[in-house]
C-alpha cells in the first residue's frame, strides 16, 4: 500500500527497490502519488529501473506550474501532467491486481478502482488535489485525490481481502498544517473508508523525520530524490527485519 505525498514518492521507489525481491504480494494499492508507484509495483517493474525513473529530470517536468484557467483546472499544466501519466500507464502493464483509491467529491466518499478497469484517468484523478491539480470526471462523478481522506487508505487493500499489508506512509505526521486542517474539515463532512478489521497485520514503513517542506513535495530536484530514495531503502530494510 503506497500512500500520497507528491514528490516525496521517490521515497516509495527506494522502498520498492528493497521489497520487490524480498516480499511476495498478491496485489498493489495506492493513493495520490502512491497510485503511480502501485502501478509500477503491480507491473513488477524492477526496483532499480523504477529508481532510475524517479531520478530522471523528466519526472520533474510533470509538474509545470501555471495560473489556473478555471476553479477546477488547478495550477499545473494539464498537458505535461497527463502526458506523463499516460506514458506510464501505457508502458507498464500490471501482472497482479492494482487498486487505485480516488475520492468522489460530491458524495464525499472514497472509492477503489481495480484492474483491469484502471485507466490513465484514474491514476490522474487519484493525484488531483483541489487547487493544485486538475480534477476529473470519472463515470460522470467529479473525482480527486484518493489520499485526501487519509494519506494511506488501508481500506482500499482491505476491500480486496488483504489481511497482511505493507503500508508506506510518506506523511507520518499528517503533512503540512494546511493539509491537516483541510483533511480534518473534510472528514467532518465525509464518509471515510472502513478501518482495517481486527486481526489485520500491518507493517508500516515510514520516515523517522519529515522528508521536507511543502515546496519540496511539489518541486522535483535530483538531490532530494536521491536522498529520499536512500531513506526509503534504509527504512524498508529495517522494517523487514521485524516482519
Amino acid at each position: 500500500m503506497f500512500g500520497g505525498g507528491g514528490m516525496f514518492g521517490a521515497y516509495e521507489a527506494g522502498v520498492w527497490s528493497v521489497l520487490r525481491d524480498r516480499v511476495e504480494f498478491d496485489l498493489a494499492a495506492g493513493a495520490s502519488i502512491g497510485s503511480i508507484n502501485a502501478w509500477a509495483a503491480a507491473s513488477d517493474c524492477p526496483g532499480e529501473e523504477w529508481v532510475r525513473e524517479w531520478l530522471r529530470p523528466e519526472t520533474g517536468s510533470l509538474l509545470r506550474w501555471r495560473l489556473p484557467r478555471s476553479p477546477l483546472g488547478g495550477c499545473l499544466d494539464r498537458a505535461s501532467f497527463e502526458g506523463g501519466i499516460q506514458e506510464i500507464h501505457t508502458r507498464l502493464k500490471p501482472l497482479k491486481p492494482c487498486v487505485i483509491a480516488i475520492t468522489d467529491v460530491l458524495r464525499r466518499r472514497p472509492r477503489a478502482v481495480v484492474t483491469p478497469d484502471v485507466e490513465w484517468r484514474h491514476l490522474a484523478a487519484s493525484c488531483a488535489l483541489p487547487g493544485l491539480f486538475p480534477l476529473y470526471r470519472i463515470d460522470g462523478r467529479l473525482s480527486m485525490d484518493g489520499g485526501l481522506l487519509g494519506s494511506v487508505p488501508l481500506w482500499a487493500a482491505v476491500e480486496q481481502g488483504a489481511t497482511t499489508i505493507v503500508a508506506v506512509n510518506l506523511l507520518p505526521s499528517g503533512g503540512p498544517w494546511w493539509l491537516r486542517v483541510s483533511r480534518q474539515a473534510l472528514l467532518s463532512l465525509a464518509h471515510p473508508g472502513a478501518p482495517a478489521p481486527a486481526g489485520t497485520r500491518v507493517l508500516w514503513i515510514e520516515p523517522d523525520r519529515p522528508l521536507g517542506s511543502a515546496r519540496d513535495a511539489m518541486v522535483w530536484t535530483q538531490a532530494n530524490a536521491e536522498r529520499w530514495i536512500e531513506m526509503g531503502r534504509r527504512d524498508a530494510t529495517r522494517a523487514l527485519q521485524t516482519f
